[in-house]
Protein backbone atom coordinates (compact mmCIF):
# COMPACT_ATOMS: atom_id res chain seq x y z
CA UNK A 1 0.00 0.00 0.00
CA UNK A 2 1.07 3.35 -1.06
CA UNK A 3 0.73 5.90 1.87
CA UNK A 4 0.98 9.99 2.61
CA UNK A 5 1.57 11.02 5.66
CA UNK A 6 0.38 14.66 6.70
CA UNK A 7 0.44 14.57 10.36
CA UNK A 8 1.98 16.35 13.56
CA UNK A 9 5.55 16.67 14.64
CA UNK A 10 5.03 14.06 17.05
CA UNK A 11 7.71 11.44 17.18
CA UNK A 12 5.57 8.50 17.35
CA UNK A 13 3.97 8.97 13.49
CA UNK A 14 7.85 7.65 12.60
CA UNK A 15 7.42 4.80 14.52
CA UNK A 16 3.92 4.10 13.62
CA UNK A 17 5.10 3.95 10.07
CA UNK A 18 7.97 1.95 10.38
CA UNK A 19 5.25 -0.71 12.02
CA UNK A 20 2.99 -0.15 9.79
CA UNK A 21 5.38 -0.60 6.91
CA UNK A 22 6.53 -4.16 8.94
CA UNK A 23 2.35 -5.61 9.57
CA UNK A 24 0.61 -4.18 6.98
CA UNK A 25 3.20 -3.04 3.81
CA UNK A 26 2.28 0.37 3.94
CA UNK A 27 5.04 2.07 1.99
CA UNK A 28 5.33 6.14 3.12
CA UNK A 29 5.82 7.69 -0.77
CA UNK A 30 5.09 11.40 0.44
CA UNK A 31 5.27 12.98 3.76
CA UNK A 32 4.66 16.43 4.92
CA UNK A 33 6.45 16.99 7.95
CA UNK A 34 7.85 20.03 9.93
CA UNK A 35 11.65 20.75 10.40
CA UNK A 36 11.77 18.74 13.61
CA UNK A 37 10.90 15.35 12.18
CA UNK A 38 12.10 15.93 7.95
CA UNK A 39 15.55 14.48 8.36
CA UNK A 40 14.27 10.85 10.45
CA UNK A 41 11.74 10.33 8.29
CA UNK A 42 14.40 10.69 4.94
CA UNK A 43 16.85 8.63 7.50
CA UNK A 44 14.05 5.69 8.07
CA UNK A 45 12.06 6.23 4.54
CA UNK A 46 14.95 7.20 2.10
CA UNK A 47 12.58 6.61 -0.82
CA UNK A 48 10.34 8.98 0.40
CA UNK A 49 9.43 12.25 -0.73
CA UNK A 50 9.77 15.19 2.03
CA UNK A 51 7.92 18.13 2.49
CA UNK A 52 8.57 20.80 4.47
CA UNK A 53 5.41 21.53 6.27
CA UNK A 54 6.16 25.46 6.61
CA UNK A 55 7.51 25.86 3.25
CA UNK A 56 4.65 23.80 1.88
CA UNK A 57 1.81 26.36 3.42
CA UNK A 58 4.26 29.17 1.78
CA UNK A 59 3.78 27.96 -1.57
CA UNK A 60 7.01 26.33 -1.60
CA UNK A 61 5.61 22.82 -3.23
CA UNK A 62 9.16 20.55 -4.11
CA UNK A 63 9.45 18.04 -4.69
CA UNK A 64 7.50 17.85 -7.76
CA UNK A 65 7.06 21.63 -9.02
CA UNK A 66 9.17 20.97 -11.87
CA UNK A 67 6.73 18.07 -13.63
CA UNK A 68 7.66 18.10 -17.38
CA UNK A 69 3.99 17.01 -18.18
CA UNK A 70 1.62 19.04 -15.74
CA UNK A 71 -2.30 19.53 -16.58
CA UNK A 72 -3.20 23.28 -16.19
CA UNK A 73 -6.48 23.56 -14.23
CA UNK A 74 -9.96 24.31 -16.28
CA UNK A 75 -13.28 25.84 -16.18
CA UNK A 76 -14.90 22.35 -15.01
CA UNK A 77 -11.94 21.45 -12.60
CA UNK A 78 -12.33 24.47 -10.61
CA UNK A 79 -16.02 24.35 -10.30
CA UNK A 80 -15.58 20.57 -9.08
CA UNK A 81 -13.39 22.15 -6.08
CA UNK A 82 -15.56 24.97 -5.65
CA UNK A 83 -17.06 23.64 -2.74
CA UNK A 84 -13.30 23.12 -1.19
CA UNK A 85 -12.43 26.98 -1.84
CA UNK A 86 -14.01 28.95 0.18
CA UNK A 87 -12.97 27.26 3.31
CA UNK A 88 -9.10 27.23 1.95
CA UNK A 89 -9.38 30.67 1.36
CA UNK A 90 -10.98 31.46 5.08
CA UNK A 91 -8.07 29.30 6.79
CA UNK A 92 -5.74 31.56 5.07
CA UNK A 93 -6.33 34.00 8.14
CA UNK A 94 -4.02 31.73 10.02
CA UNK A 95 -1.12 32.89 7.88
CA UNK A 96 -1.86 36.38 7.93
CA UNK A 97 -0.43 37.73 11.28
CA UNK A 98 -1.46 41.34 10.97
CA UNK A 99 -4.95 40.66 9.40
CA UNK A 100 -4.48 43.12 6.50
CA UNK A 101 -1.35 41.92 4.64
CA UNK A 102 -2.89 39.25 2.72
CA UNK A 103 -5.49 40.11 0.12
CA UNK A 104 -8.12 38.24 -1.27
CA UNK A 105 -6.22 37.55 -4.96
CA UNK A 106 -3.21 36.89 -3.28
CA UNK A 107 -5.21 34.42 -1.36
CA UNK A 108 -6.88 32.67 -4.47
CA UNK A 109 -3.88 32.40 -6.48
CA UNK A 110 -2.11 30.78 -3.67
CA UNK A 111 -5.02 28.19 -3.81
CA UNK A 112 -5.26 27.44 -7.50
CA UNK A 113 -1.18 26.98 -7.59
CA UNK A 114 -1.96 24.33 -5.01
CA UNK A 115 -5.04 22.67 -6.58
CA UNK A 116 -2.92 22.61 -9.83
CA UNK A 117 0.17 21.11 -8.10
CA UNK A 118 -1.87 18.48 -5.62
CA UNK A 119 -4.02 17.50 -8.88
CA UNK A 120 -1.18 16.42 -10.67
CA UNK A 121 1.45 15.19 -8.21
CA UNK A 122 -1.75 13.07 -6.98
CA UNK A 123 -2.03 11.39 -10.37
CA UNK A 124 1.68 10.65 -10.54
CA UNK A 125 2.00 9.13 -6.81
CA UNK A 126 -1.01 6.93 -7.01
CA UNK A 127 -1.35 6.60 -3.41
CA UNK A 128 -4.18 3.88 -1.92
CA UNK A 129 -3.91 5.93 1.60
CA UNK A 130 -3.15 9.62 2.61
CA UNK A 131 -3.38 10.01 6.58
CA UNK A 132 -3.65 13.13 8.84
CA UNK A 133 -3.35 13.40 12.54
CA UNK A 134 -6.41 15.45 12.98
CA UNK A 135 -8.95 17.29 10.59
CA UNK A 136 -6.70 18.73 8.06
CA UNK A 137 -6.77 22.11 8.93
CA UNK A 138 -4.09 23.37 7.14
CA UNK A 139 -3.69 25.21 3.48
CA UNK A 140 -1.61 22.45 1.89
CA UNK A 141 -3.02 19.42 4.26
CA UNK A 142 -6.46 21.00 3.63
CA UNK A 143 -6.14 21.07 -0.48
CA UNK A 144 -4.38 18.05 -0.15
CA UNK A 145 -7.05 16.07 1.37
CA UNK A 146 -9.49 17.46 -1.25
CA UNK A 147 -7.76 16.35 -4.20
CA UNK A 148 -7.79 13.25 -2.49
CA UNK A 149 -10.95 12.63 -1.93
CA UNK A 150 -12.38 13.42 -5.32
CA UNK A 151 -9.51 11.17 -6.58
CA UNK A 152 -10.46 8.00 -5.00
CA UNK A 153 -7.88 8.22 -2.49
CA UNK A 154 -8.52 6.76 0.83
CA UNK A 155 -9.04 9.54 3.44
CA UNK A 156 -7.98 7.75 7.42
CA UNK A 157 -7.93 10.66 10.17
CA UNK A 158 -7.66 10.55 13.63
CA UNK A 159 -10.91 11.55 15.64
CA UNK A 160 -9.88 12.90 18.76
CA UNK A 161 -12.58 13.32 21.47
CA UNK A 162 -10.76 14.82 24.58
CA UNK A 163 -12.23 12.39 27.14
CA UNK A 164 -9.28 11.00 28.38
CA UNK A 165 -7.34 10.99 25.23
CA UNK A 166 -10.32 8.72 23.80
CA UNK A 167 -9.46 8.44 19.73
CA UNK A 168 -11.31 7.15 16.64
CA UNK A 169 -10.61 6.78 13.23
CA UNK A 170 -12.55 8.25 10.59
CA UNK A 171 -12.78 8.51 6.62
CA UNK A 172 -13.25 12.21 5.42
CA UNK A 173 -14.34 15.71 7.58
CA UNK A 174 -18.17 15.65 6.96
CA UNK A 175 -19.37 11.83 7.85
CA UNK A 176 -19.21 9.62 11.35
CA UNK A 177 -18.01 6.01 10.43
CA UNK A 178 -19.88 3.14 9.79
CA UNK A 179 -18.33 0.89 12.70
CA UNK A 180 -20.05 3.92 15.36
CA UNK A 181 -22.81 3.73 13.59
CA UNK A 182 -23.00 -0.40 14.28
CA UNK A 183 -21.36 -0.10 18.13
CA UNK A 184 -24.59 2.54 19.11
CA UNK A 185 -26.90 0.11 17.56
CA UNK A 186 -26.10 -2.80 19.64
CA UNK A 187 -26.62 -0.76 22.66
CA UNK A 188 -23.42 -1.28 24.27
CA UNK A 189 -23.19 -1.47 28.34
CA UNK A 190 -21.31 1.10 30.74
CA UNK A 191 -17.88 1.55 30.17
CA UNK A 192 -15.42 3.54 32.51
CA UNK A 193 -14.26 6.64 31.14
CA UNK A 194 -17.65 7.47 29.48
CA UNK A 195 -19.71 7.39 32.73
CA UNK A 196 -16.78 9.43 34.89
CA UNK A 197 -17.26 11.78 31.94
CA UNK A 198 -21.11 11.74 31.74
CA UNK A 199 -21.18 11.86 36.06
CA UNK A 200 -18.92 15.04 35.48
CA UNK A 201 -20.67 16.45 32.78
CA UNK A 202 -24.00 16.39 34.82
CA UNK A 203 -22.28 17.91 37.98
CA UNK A 204 -20.45 21.56 38.75
CA UNK A 205 -19.10 23.62 35.75
CA UNK A 206 -15.89 23.91 37.29
CA UNK A 207 -15.16 19.78 38.01
CA UNK A 208 -15.79 19.66 34.08
CA UNK A 209 -13.80 22.19 32.66
CA UNK A 210 -12.08 20.75 29.99
CA UNK A 211 -7.71 20.43 30.64
CA UNK A 212 -7.53 22.47 27.70
CA UNK A 213 -9.16 25.40 29.16
CA UNK A 214 -7.77 25.63 32.99
CA UNK A 215 -4.87 26.34 31.43
CA UNK A 216 -6.28 29.38 30.03
CA UNK A 217 -8.61 30.67 32.89
CA UNK A 218 -6.35 29.92 35.20
CA UNK A 219 -4.92 32.90 37.13
CA UNK A 220 -1.18 32.56 37.47
CA UNK A 221 0.77 34.13 41.02
CA UNK A 222 4.07 36.96 40.23
CA UNK A 223 6.52 34.20 40.77
CA UNK A 224 4.86 32.13 38.03
CA UNK A 225 4.31 34.32 35.34
CA UNK A 226 8.03 35.53 35.75
CA UNK A 227 9.22 32.43 35.07
CA UNK A 228 6.64 31.23 32.32
CA UNK A 229 7.53 34.23 30.28
CA UNK A 230 11.44 33.88 31.05
CA UNK A 231 11.02 30.36 29.45
CA UNK A 232 8.94 31.82 26.58
CA UNK A 233 12.06 34.49 26.26
CA UNK A 234 14.62 31.72 26.17
CA UNK A 235 12.56 29.66 23.54
CA UNK A 236 11.78 32.34 21.58
CA UNK A 237 15.99 33.60 21.89
CA UNK A 238 17.73 29.82 21.27
CA UNK A 239 14.80 28.65 18.38
CA UNK A 240 14.71 28.74 14.58
CA UNK A 241 12.49 31.28 13.48
CA UNK A 242 9.69 29.04 11.18
CA UNK A 243 6.52 30.72 10.06
CA UNK A 244 4.20 30.43 7.33
CA UNK A 245 3.26 33.97 7.74
CA UNK A 246 2.92 36.95 4.72
CA UNK A 247 5.19 39.16 5.63
CA UNK A 248 2.87 42.51 5.05
CA UNK A 249 0.71 43.77 2.15
CA UNK A 250 3.23 44.86 -0.20
CA UNK A 251 6.08 41.54 0.12
CA UNK A 252 5.23 38.33 -1.64
CA UNK A 253 4.02 35.50 0.32
CA UNK A 254 7.14 33.79 -1.03
CA UNK A 255 9.93 36.73 0.82
CA UNK A 256 10.58 34.14 3.50
CA UNK A 257 12.63 36.83 5.43
CA UNK A 258 10.53 36.90 8.74
CA UNK A 259 12.56 37.66 11.43
CA UNK A 260 12.48 37.17 14.98
CA UNK A 261 11.99 40.93 15.36
CA UNK A 262 9.16 40.78 13.12
CA UNK A 263 7.27 37.44 15.39
CA UNK A 264 7.67 39.64 18.70
CA UNK A 265 6.33 42.67 16.74
CA UNK A 266 3.48 40.66 15.63
CA UNK A 267 2.71 38.82 19.15
CA UNK A 268 3.09 42.59 20.91
CA UNK A 269 0.46 44.42 18.08
CA UNK A 270 -1.49 41.15 18.71
CA UNK A 271 -2.46 41.38 22.23
CA UNK A 272 -2.83 45.49 22.19
CA UNK A 273 -5.37 43.86 19.53
CA UNK A 274 -6.85 41.66 21.90
CA UNK A 275 -7.40 43.76 24.75
CA UNK A 276 -9.26 46.35 22.80
CA UNK A 277 -11.22 43.73 21.25
CA UNK A 278 -12.46 42.41 24.78
CA UNK A 279 -13.07 45.39 25.58
CA UNK A 280 -15.32 46.28 22.65
CA UNK A 281 -17.39 43.03 23.13
CA UNK A 282 -17.49 43.60 27.53
CA UNK A 283 -18.72 47.10 26.73
CA UNK A 284 -21.59 45.30 24.44
CA UNK A 285 -22.24 42.53 26.72
CA UNK A 286 -25.32 42.21 29.09
CA UNK A 287 -26.16 39.73 32.37
CA UNK A 288 -28.46 37.17 31.12
CA UNK A 289 -31.88 36.78 32.38
CA UNK A 290 -32.63 33.00 32.45
CA UNK A 291 -36.23 33.05 33.11
CA UNK A 292 -36.75 34.17 29.47
CA UNK A 293 -36.89 31.85 26.54
CA UNK A 294 -33.54 31.72 24.66
CA UNK A 295 -31.11 29.80 22.59
CA UNK A 296 -27.37 30.18 23.60
CA UNK A 297 -24.97 30.68 21.45
CA UNK A 298 -21.61 29.31 22.52
CA UNK A 299 -18.88 30.71 20.18
CA UNK A 300 -16.04 29.00 19.25
CA UNK A 301 -12.02 30.27 19.30
CA UNK A 302 -11.02 30.98 15.82
CA UNK A 303 -9.05 30.32 14.20
CA UNK A 304 -8.78 26.57 14.95
CA UNK A 305 -9.65 23.36 13.44
CA UNK A 306 -13.12 23.15 14.69
CA UNK A 307 -14.52 25.05 12.66
CA UNK A 308 -12.34 25.30 9.84
CA UNK A 309 -12.43 23.30 8.57
CA UNK A 310 -14.91 21.49 10.70
CA UNK A 311 -17.79 23.79 10.69
CA UNK A 312 -17.83 24.02 6.46
CA UNK A 313 -19.41 27.42 5.38
CA UNK A 314 -20.51 27.73 9.23
CA UNK A 315 -16.67 28.69 10.12
CA UNK A 316 -18.81 32.53 9.59
CA UNK A 317 -20.62 31.81 12.93
CA UNK A 318 -22.28 35.24 12.55
CA UNK A 319 -23.98 33.00 9.35
CA UNK A 320 -25.34 30.84 11.96
CA UNK A 321 -26.67 34.06 14.28
CA UNK A 322 -28.36 35.39 11.56
CA UNK A 323 -29.84 31.87 11.29
CA UNK A 324 -30.99 31.92 14.56
CA UNK A 325 -31.93 35.51 15.12
CA UNK A 326 -34.39 35.47 12.09
CA UNK A 327 -36.12 31.86 12.60
CA UNK A 328 -36.24 31.59 16.00
CA UNK A 329 -39.90 31.35 17.14
CA UNK A 330 -41.66 34.81 18.71
CA UNK A 331 -40.40 35.93 21.97
CA UNK A 332 -37.44 33.52 22.14
CA UNK A 333 -33.85 35.45 22.01
CA UNK A 334 -30.46 34.49 20.93
CA UNK A 335 -27.96 34.75 23.56
CA UNK A 336 -24.33 34.61 22.59
CA UNK A 337 -21.24 34.22 24.65
CA UNK A 338 -17.79 34.69 23.67
CA UNK A 339 -15.04 31.48 23.95
CA UNK A 340 -12.82 33.17 26.83
CA UNK A 341 -9.55 31.65 24.82
CA UNK A 342 -10.12 34.64 21.88
CA UNK A 343 -8.82 37.21 24.20
CA UNK A 344 -6.09 35.14 25.57
CA UNK A 345 -2.52 36.74 24.91
CA UNK A 346 -0.70 33.32 24.25
CA UNK A 347 -3.20 32.13 21.55
CA UNK A 348 -3.88 33.74 18.47
CA UNK A 349 -7.74 35.31 18.44
CA UNK A 350 -6.25 38.40 16.76
CA UNK A 351 -6.45 36.12 13.66
CA UNK A 352 -9.78 35.26 13.89
CA UNK A 353 -11.93 38.03 14.94
CA UNK A 354 -12.89 41.78 14.67
CA UNK A 355 -14.96 44.58 16.03
CA UNK A 356 -17.39 44.71 13.48
CA UNK A 357 -18.00 40.52 14.08
CA UNK A 358 -19.56 41.50 17.84
CA UNK A 359 -21.20 44.80 16.49
CA UNK A 360 -23.14 43.01 13.24
CA UNK A 361 -23.84 40.26 16.03
CA UNK A 362 -25.25 42.92 18.47
CA UNK A 363 -27.07 44.51 15.63
CA UNK A 364 -29.48 42.02 15.68
CA UNK A 365 -32.92 42.81 17.95
CA UNK A 366 -33.48 39.42 19.65
CA UNK A 367 -29.65 38.75 19.99
CA UNK A 368 -27.92 39.76 23.08
CA UNK A 369 -24.11 38.89 24.00
CA UNK A 370 -23.60 37.58 27.10
CA UNK A 371 -20.73 38.44 30.00
CA UNK A 372 -18.03 36.54 29.72
CA UNK A 373 -18.02 35.51 33.79
CA UNK A 374 -21.41 33.87 33.14
CA UNK A 375 -21.22 29.77 34.15
CA UNK A 376 -21.72 27.92 30.82
CA UNK A 377 -23.41 25.10 32.56
CA UNK A 378 -26.31 27.78 33.80
CA UNK A 379 -27.02 28.82 30.52
CA UNK A 380 -27.45 25.36 29.38
CA UNK A 381 -29.61 24.56 32.37
CA UNK A 382 -31.98 27.05 31.17
CA UNK A 383 -31.85 27.39 27.44
CA UNK A 384 -34.42 25.68 24.94
CA UNK A 385 -31.90 25.13 22.84
CA UNK A 386 -27.85 25.45 22.83
CA UNK A 387 -26.41 26.15 19.59
CA UNK A 388 -22.58 25.71 18.24
CA UNK A 389 -20.72 24.78 15.34
CA UNK A 390 -19.20 21.54 16.19
CA UNK A 391 -18.03 22.22 20.36
CA UNK A 392 -18.01 20.53 23.20
CA UNK A 393 -20.63 22.40 24.49
CA UNK A 394 -22.69 20.41 22.84
CA UNK A 395 -21.98 17.27 24.39
CA UNK A 396 -22.46 18.93 27.61
CA UNK A 397 -25.57 20.33 27.06
CA UNK A 398 -26.89 16.58 25.78
CA UNK A 399 -25.51 15.17 28.93
CA UNK A 400 -27.34 18.03 30.58
CA UNK A 401 -31.07 17.10 28.63
CA UNK A 402 -30.41 20.54 26.46
CA UNK A 403 -31.51 19.54 22.67
CA UNK A 404 -28.40 21.13 20.36
CA UNK A 405 -28.99 22.57 17.15
CA UNK A 406 -24.98 22.02 15.81
CA UNK A 407 -24.47 23.56 12.02
CA UNK A 408 -20.66 21.91 11.38
CA UNK A 409 -19.32 18.39 10.90
CA UNK A 410 -19.25 17.68 14.87
CA UNK A 411 -17.80 14.19 15.71
CA UNK A 412 -20.80 13.43 18.51
CA UNK A 413 -23.22 14.14 15.55
CA UNK A 414 -24.90 10.57 16.12
CA UNK A 415 -25.93 11.49 19.71
CA UNK A 416 -29.10 11.94 20.66
CA UNK A 417 -30.52 15.26 21.08
CA UNK A 418 -28.17 16.44 18.41
CA UNK A 419 -29.64 18.42 15.51
CA UNK A 420 -27.40 18.84 12.18
CA UNK A 421 -28.49 21.91 10.94
CA UNK A 422 -27.59 23.19 7.46
CA UNK A 423 -30.75 24.76 5.67
CA UNK A 424 -33.49 27.02 7.28
CA UNK A 425 -36.24 24.76 6.52
CA UNK A 426 -34.22 22.08 9.05
CA UNK A 427 -34.14 24.69 11.58
CA UNK A 428 -37.75 25.57 11.47
CA UNK A 429 -38.61 22.08 11.62
CA UNK A 430 -36.17 21.62 14.77
CA UNK A 431 -37.53 24.59 16.45
CA UNK A 432 -41.28 23.43 16.12
CA UNK A 433 -40.15 19.98 17.57
CA UNK A 434 -38.53 21.63 20.34
CA UNK A 435 -41.29 23.95 21.02
CA UNK A 436 -44.38 20.61 21.07
CA UNK A 437 -41.61 19.20 24.13
CA UNK A 438 -38.89 16.96 22.45
CA UNK A 439 -37.60 15.33 25.39
CA UNK A 440 -33.94 14.17 25.13
CA UNK A 441 -33.37 10.19 26.37
CA UNK A 442 -30.75 10.33 29.05
CA UNK A 443 -30.06 6.50 28.26
CA UNK A 444 -29.58 6.96 24.66
CA UNK A 445 -26.72 9.62 25.14
CA UNK A 446 -25.34 7.26 27.53
CA UNK A 447 -25.47 4.69 25.40
CA UNK A 448 -23.19 6.81 22.64
CA UNK A 449 -20.64 7.60 24.82
CA UNK A 450 -20.17 3.96 25.99
CA UNK A 451 -20.36 3.37 22.49
CA UNK A 452 -17.33 5.83 21.90
CA UNK A 453 -15.48 3.83 24.36
CA UNK A 454 -15.79 0.85 22.79
CA UNK A 455 -14.76 2.10 19.37
CA UNK A 456 -11.63 3.97 20.89
CA UNK A 457 -8.53 4.02 21.84
CA UNK A 458 -6.40 6.28 24.23
CA UNK A 459 -3.53 8.52 22.15
CA UNK A 460 -2.22 12.01 21.70
CA UNK A 461 -1.76 13.07 18.38
CA UNK A 462 0.21 16.20 18.95
CA UNK A 463 3.05 16.99 21.93
CA UNK A 464 0.62 19.60 22.94
CA UNK A 465 -1.87 17.18 23.92
CA UNK A 466 -0.13 15.18 26.10
CA UNK A 467 -1.02 17.03 29.26
CA UNK A 468 -4.36 16.06 28.83
CA UNK A 469 -3.82 12.25 28.92
CA UNK A 470 -1.94 9.84 31.81
CA UNK A 471 0.42 7.32 29.43
CA UNK A 472 3.13 8.31 27.87
CA UNK A 473 5.22 7.36 24.11
CA UNK A 474 5.14 3.62 24.34
CA UNK A 475 1.64 2.70 25.16
CA UNK A 476 0.57 5.97 22.82
CA UNK A 477 2.61 4.24 20.50
CA UNK A 478 0.89 1.04 20.81
CA UNK A 479 -2.85 2.37 20.86
CA UNK A 480 -2.25 4.51 17.57
CA UNK A 481 -0.92 1.35 15.58
CA UNK A 482 -4.11 -0.11 16.95
CA UNK A 483 -6.20 2.22 15.86
CA UNK A 484 -5.13 1.91 12.50
CA UNK A 485 -5.02 -2.09 12.34
CA UNK A 486 -8.57 -2.04 13.88
CA UNK A 487 -10.05 0.53 11.42
CA UNK A 488 -7.70 1.43 8.19
CA UNK A 489 -9.69 -0.89 6.35
CA UNK A 490 -12.82 -0.25 7.35
CA UNK A 491 -15.83 1.95 4.75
Amino acid sequence: MRVIYATSELDEWIELAKKMQSKKGWQPIYWVTTPKNEKLIQKSFPHTHCQNFISATRGEYAPFNKLKKRTPLDSSTILKYSCYEKIALKMMDRMDATAYSFNYSERLELYYDFLGYWINVIGVLKADYVLFSESPHALFQYILYAVCKENGVKVLRFTPTHIEGLTFLSYDIEGSPSYLKEMIDSSPKATPLAQAYLDKNRGEYSKALPYYMKDINQKSSFLATVKKVGGKLQRFVSSQTVTAYKKSADVALSDAKITKYNLLLYKLKGISFKKRLKKAYTDLAVEADLTKPYIYVALHYQPEKTTSPDGDIFVEQWLMVQMLAHLAPNGWLVYVKEHNSQFAERLYGEQGRTHDFYERLAGFENVKLIANETSSFDLIDSAKAVATVTGTVGLESVIRSVPVLSFGHAWYALCEGIFTIKENEELIKTFEKIEHGYQIEAKKVDEFLYAIENISTPCYLNPGNRVGVSFGEKENLENLVTCLMTHAEGE
